[in-house]
């Protein structure tokens, strides 16, 4: 097997493979529907990937890899304004979300917390970079004093994730269609953005006395 041939077939493989997980999770993807998926028969897919696990750890393992480095954007750009970052991130977020890979990882996550944990050590160096990027507005005057920064962390990836995590169900309570739903989240983003930009402006009690 020529390595032009091993590659196309690997890669092949893996957009399978990506596609199956993603829907389907662990737990419900067969090595048969990635291999009919894949144009190949079992015998060349256990070649390349041995056995399910394996091959889940390269899918899980390139998903993480993607999301990331989103985290890291804070520092960049240090003369560009909080407020742009924050669109930017949050519009950069939920296109991620709507790929799968997000939805993929906290399904997955959430049935075995360690595959997180053993994974995310070379991006556990010293605190949260959202966190320390927002205490340091704090001390500059440009957000409100009242908050603290984890819990805007919080409110930002929920705000973001759950209506697409819950798209079936927010789609059958609003009596609209998926299509209509897509077209409804199109300038989510936005409103998320402005939303999160006007709490952190406003001066009112951030918390009840």
């Amino acid at each position: 097997m020529n390595t032009e041939t091993s590659i196309s077939t690997e890669e092949a493989i893996l957009v399978a493979a990506r596609k199956v997980f993603e829907s389907k999770g662990f737990d419900g993807a067969r090595m048969q529907e990635i291999s009919d998926r894949a144009g190949i028969n079992r015998a060349l897919l256990h070649y390349y990937f041995r056995s399910k696990d394996k091959m889940f750890e390269r899918i899980f393992d390139e998903a993480l890899e993607r999301f990331m480095p989103l985290l890291s954007t804070w520092d960049q750009d240090p003369d560009e304004s909080w407020e742009l970052k924050l669109k930017r991130f949050i519009r950069t977020f939920i296109t991620f979300l709507k790929a799968n890979s997000m939805l993929f990882l906290l399904r997955e996550i959430i049935r075995k917390p360690d595959l997180l944990t053993s994974r995310t050590k070379k991006y556990r160096k010293g605190l949260n970079k959202f966190v320390l990027y927002f205490e340091r507005l704090k001390q500059e005057g440009q957000i409100r004093s009242d908050v603290d920064s984890k819990h805007i962390y919080i409110i930002m990836h929920s705000l973001c994730s759950f209506p697409l995590m819950n798209a079936i169900v927010f789609s059958y309570s609003l009596r609209i269609s998926t299509k209509e739903y897509d077209e409804l989240m199109a300038g989510y983003p936005e409103i998320v953005s402005n939303l999160l930009i006007q709490m952190l402006k406003h001066q009112n009690n951030w918390t009840s006395k």
